[in-house]
């Protein structure tokens, strides 16, 4: 049996060999395979990008290959030593089967499919022309993640397939749909192991209603449920801060002339003219403690959960409200704290941060509140 690179799954700070594949039988599919690389941020938008690839690999028919997630060294998005976490050991694989049964992980697919029909000597990396002619004429790509996430899977390819630029991910057009299926038949191209993810930003709408099929492992849902029971008094109020030094930077953009950044779709909606400014972006302890204010009030909040990339502002909120608990997860899991905050009796986000998005998403398909600081209009977007 062959064996992949998916190296090991972090619990509790504690290195542990992940489950890389099952022993069962898998038969080939002739409707064909796709492959991509995650290669696009932190969990919550590879989490992004899966949902839009779940999407996309229906509408053309093949069987999906779902990657490992790729776990960054803590604070760096693009440099230092990563960990590849298989997709099941967050996620249940077989609640994605209401919607889509063809799927399988990059694990089985590597041990029990590839050995035989993807040999080495037919490994074919695809990409589009624009991403070639970047690329001394070929899609591979070198560097973290790009090059990296093959690397760690133990795939080298043997060719580039280039696309013209009239290949779209927009396959709800039928005609660009069709242009995929005829322009790389399955018993001709078995194997699209896509450079990029076929995916957009901000996410489709239709893309973002597939997050009703994500649902966590037992042992997410358990962590996070003792963690309420131990520290947690209901009602709970579940904030998320962004305030890291990249998410500074990123902030500078926010300066009331683009109506678009990252995910501010999910207070604003997909198609706001509506300008994104620094106080939906990023927030002060002040502007932070304020808006709390009628929030705790309203559904009379006996604590404060807060879940953050760097900045918690815990003991200033403690002071500010010295009646209602204020608390954090240490050590930082962020999946955990992801479910905390879809638990919660009212959710406070950040409106352009993906993480925020994930708990939104969730939130608004379970029909609970939510709201975003720094904006005020709408406390929840239908199309969401």
């Amino acid at each position: 049996m062959m064996e992949t690179k998916l190296l090991k799954l972090i619990v509790c700070g504690i290195l542990i060999p992940a489950v890389l594949s099952r022993n069962v039988n898998i038969e080939w599919d002739p409707k064909g395979y796709l492959l991509y690389c995650p290669c696009s941020g932190r969990f919550s938008n590879q989490v992004n990008t899966f949902l839009s690839t779940l999407l996309f690999t229906k509408q053309i028919g093949r069987t999906l290959v779902i990657p490992p997630f790729i776990q960054y060294s803590h604070m760096q998005a693009t440099a230092g030593q990563s960990e590849y976490i298989p997709f099941d050991s967050y996620f249940d694989i077989e609640a994605l089967h209401e919607y889509y049964p063809d799927v399988i992980t990059m694990g089985d697919f590597l041990d029990h499919l590839a050995p035989t029909y993807w040999p080495p000597s037919e490994r074919a990396a695809y990409c589009a022309r624009k991403l070639a002619d970047i690329n001394d004429g070929k899609c591979p790509r070198t560097g973290n993640p790009h090059g990296t996430f093959w690397e760690e899977l133990n795939i080298e390819f043997a060719k580039s397939e280039i696309w013209e630029e009239q290949m779209h991910y927009n396959v709800d057009y039928e005609p660009w749909k069709n242009l995929w299926i005829e322009t790389y038949p399955a018993d001709e191209h078995p194997v699209l192991a896509l450079m990029n993810a076929p995916s957009f930003q901000p996410i489709q709408p239709n893309a973002e209603e597939l997050h009703r099929y994500l649902k966590w492992l037992p042992d997410i849902v358990d962590e996070g449920e003792e963690f309420i029971k131990e520290n947690i008094e209901r009602p709970y109020i579940g904030i998320h801060l962004r305030n890291g030094a990249d998410w500074t930077r990123t902030c500078e953009l926010a300066d009331g002339n683009h109506p678009r950044l990252m995910s501010s779709h999910q207070c604003m909606g997909h198609y706001s003219q509506e300008g994104v400014t620094k106080e939906v972006c990023i927030q002060s302890e002040e502007q932070v403690i304020k808006e709390l204010e009628d929030i705790i009030t309203k559904h009379e909040a006996k604590t404060i959960f807060i879940a953050t990339d760097h900045v918690s502002m815990e003991d200033e909120i403690q002071d500010a409200y010295p009646d209602v608990r204020v608390v954090t997860m240490s050590p930082e899991r962020p999946q955990v704290d992801l479910y905390i905050l879809e638990e919660s009796d009212h959710f406070l986000g950040n409106c352009v941060s993906a993480f925020s998005a994930y708990v939104s998403r969730s939130r608004v398909n379970a029909k609970r509140s939510v709201s975003h600081l720094g904006y005020n209009p709408a406390p929840v977007r239908d199309e969401l």
